[in-house]
């Protein structure tokens, strides 16, 4: 029995989803063919916006991600 290959059988299931599946597929491929860490910058890049917040709105800001961003709406989904 001659062994087909991953991507055979993808192609051949592909040929039977109708083509708004067939393009969900491929944006899915898309999707998983890109690489998974994301580019970043060095530290050093950043280090021009070292001390810029002063202690004020440095403690603004962390409020704010606290009351804002660590939050979980059970109904959002």
């Amino acid at each position: 029995m001659q062994q087909v290959s991953i991507k055979s059988q993808v192609i051949k299931e592909m040929d039977v989803l109708p083509l708004n599946l067939q393009r969900s597929v491929l944006a899915f491929v898309k999707i998983l063919a890109k690489p998974t860490i994301p580019k970043g910058v060095p530290g050093r890049n950043l280090m021009k916006f070292a001390g810029i917040l002063t202690e004020d709105e440095a403690d603004e800001l962390s409020r704010i991600i606290e009351e804002d961003c660590e939050r979980i709406d059970d109904n959002e989904w």
